[in-house]
């Protein structure tokens, strides 16, 4: 009867390791990202004060779709940031709600 009871702790282990893994790999995933919103948002950032340059040298047009093509890049960006941030949030409940 050990014997029995041994394979069921562990399972339990098993099932503990898991879950720490998952939760080192949701980690990872919103770090990269983070960065990658980061970088999109710095990107997105410098594309817009082009957009500014291009207005002071008279170049309207060109300046506002340079501009308003940052802004749309800075707010997708931080949307998706947003977003990965409430899923990992979401899945951290979950997992805490099962322990």
């Amino acid at each position: 009867m050990a014997f029995s009871f041994y394979k069921k702790q562990q399972t339990n282990n098993d099932y503990r390791n898991l879950k720490e893994e998952i939760i080192r790999e949701l980690l990872r995933q919103a770090r990269h990202s983070y960065n990658l919103a980061l970088g999109v948002t710095a990107a997105s950032a410098l594309m817009t004060l082009c957009g500014v340059g291009l207005l002071y040298i008279d170049k309207v047009s060109e300046a506002s779709l340079t501009a308003s093509g940052g802004f749309l890049g800075t707010l997708t960006s931080i949307q998706f940031a947003k977003e990965s941030k409430e899923e990992l949030e979401e899945i951290m409940e979950k997992l805490l709600d099962e322990s």
